[in-house]
């Protein structure tokens, strides 16, 4: 009965957006009677754990396709991908779709389904407080997501300018009208208020989709060090990192993987075991508090040149497990010889959830902006001690070194899944040094190819840090939602 009242829930979530479905709504949440029902909704890991963001994946200085790479290799990157390599805005809003605004919603819709039902379904009183802190989390976390995507980046300057259409209720009538960025945020910190009531201290590592104290910790030390509040990130780390249950990996432990044997030319790739990994492992990541992935479904991070100088070739573990050469055998792809940057399910997860190397860096960074050299360097050592084969402390000279090597480190450690969110922050706190610069020496693309006899050079502009909101959605909205100003 469990299972097939589960069927008929997420069936009606992924009806979310369908007319028919929303005049029934009444009749179809009577068969929500249980807080069984509501809790086996957020035990279904899978539908909150992927990000599918192509922007993380493609328009950050992380990401690199060459010339010689297209050329060579024209019908591997599709023109939806290249539209976030060359940071377009036109090609991107008039995509047939956007993932990751998709995705993030129809969380917060189960959320929302969740929050409706929970004061009126039977079961004990410990399980709806529980599963109403979880369905408050999800829709705190996946605004904070879209925020930092669709949104200005969080400043006192910004907090007039338009953030998001908050949906609180399953109503199809509900507005979809922008808030300002000042509600937006106001209304993700109500939800993590709500979700800091869950009765769980730490994390359950047989559910770390699921909420504790620990993990909200976790994400509050990320969202003020966001905001700039140096003091409440380090604050939340601190509670953070008291876990007894999520816990850095020793990389030197990662077995072998299955490796893939090539012919013509011959070359073999070889893997750690998690690459082959299946949800059923890792769900389970020991460093999780929170389980959730940059999913990429094309399966190929391209790192760049820029990414792979950062690491030390010989005992940095995750440039020796995770950055492939000749990885583009995987696509095909021979020539030019080239990486491939790959952890969980064939390079098509990474980490994108709160874990213990991330709050440590977070840590580390408060500590070397506050000036506290010494011990931001403690700090980022620890995490690597379990990432080098050959370990050797880092040391930084004064404090401006001690904000270099902390970020050079937070690159290294999480490429692709926060670099977007970094680049955002570092444009707009009080450190001019820390800045990036994107720019891609590419072709002329358009929305509807890649012209080859025509260079052109790309740059990721302030304006262009908002990710362009799919005129699918405008259209859908009847206007209610209006596009960024470009």
């Amino acid at each position: 009965m469990k299972r097939l009242s589960l069927i008929i829930i997420t069936s009606l979530v992924l009806l979310a957006g369908c007319k028919k479905y929303l005049e029934e709504e009444p009749r179809k949440q009577a068969s929500i009677q249980t807080v069984a029902q509501l809790e086996a909704l957020v035990d279904n890991a899978t539908q909150f754990a992927d990000e599918s963001n192509g922007a993380a994946a493609a328009s950050t200085d992380d990401y690199e396709v060459t010339k010689d790479l297209y050329k060579n290799n024209p019908n591997v990157f599709s023109t939806d991908v290249l539209q976030y390599y060359v940071i377009s805005v036109e090609g991107i809003a008039n995509a047939s779709r956007d993932e990751l605004w998709t995705g993030e919603y129809k969380k917060i819709f189960t959320a929302n389904l969740i929050l409706e039902n929970i004061g009126r379904v039977t079961g004990d009183n410990a399980t709806k407080e529980r599963v109403k802190a979880d369905a408050h989390f999800i829709r705190g976390y996946s605004n904070w997501v879209l925020a930092n995507h669709y949104c200005a980046p969080y400043t006192d300057a910004n907090m007039g300018s338009q953030g998001l259409p908050l949906k609180k209720t399953t109503d199809y009538e509900e507005s979809l009208k922008r808030a300002s960025l000042k509600d937006t945020y106001n209304f993700i910190l109500s939800d993590l208020t709500e979700a800091q009531k869950v009765p769980i201290d730490d994390v359950d590592p047989r559910r770390a989709w699921r909420i504790s104290k620990k993990a909200i910790a976790a994400f509050m030390s990320r969202f003020y060090l966001f905001t700039g509040d140096y003091a409440k990130s380090l604050e939340e780390a601190e509670k953070a990192l008291a876990t007894t249950k999520a816990k850095l990996v020793d990389y030197n432990t990662l077995a072998p993987g299955i490796p893939a044997i090539y012919a013509n030319p011959a070359d073999t790739l070889r893997y750690t075991e998690l690459n082959s990994w299946t949800a059923s492992k890792f769900l389970y990541w020991p460093e999780f508090y929170y389980t959730r992935f940059a999913y990429y479904s094309s399966q190929w991070f391209v790192p760049s040149s820029a990414l792979l100088a950062l690491y030390d070739k010989e005992y940095d573990l995750r440039y020796k497990s995770f950055m492939i050469r000749n990885g583009g055998r995987r696509m095909n792809v021979v020539s030019p010889v080239n990486y491939r940057y790959t952890i969980f399910n064939d390079g098509a997860k990474i980490p994108a959830g709160f874990t213990v190397a991330e709050v440590l860096l977070n840590k580390a960074e408060v500590q070397a902006r506050q000036g506290n050299v010494n011990d931001a360097m403690t700090t980022v050592n620890i995490l690597r001690r379990k990432r080098m084969s050959s370990y050797v402390a880092i040391s930084a000279s004064d404090k401006e070194d001690a904000i270099k090597k902390v970020l050079e480190e937070r690159r290294r450690e999480m490429p692709f899944a926060m670099r977007w969110y970094d680049i955002r922050r570092f444009s707009v706190n009080d450190d001019p040094a820390d800045d990036v610069t994107v720019t891609r020496d590419f072709f002329n693309v358009t929305i509807t190819g890649v012209d080859v006899n025509t260079p052109k050079t790309y740059t990721l502009t302030s304006k262009r840090l908002l990710v362009p909101i799919s005129a699918v959605e405008i259209n859908v909205s009847r206007g209610q939602i209006e596009q960024n100003t470009y």
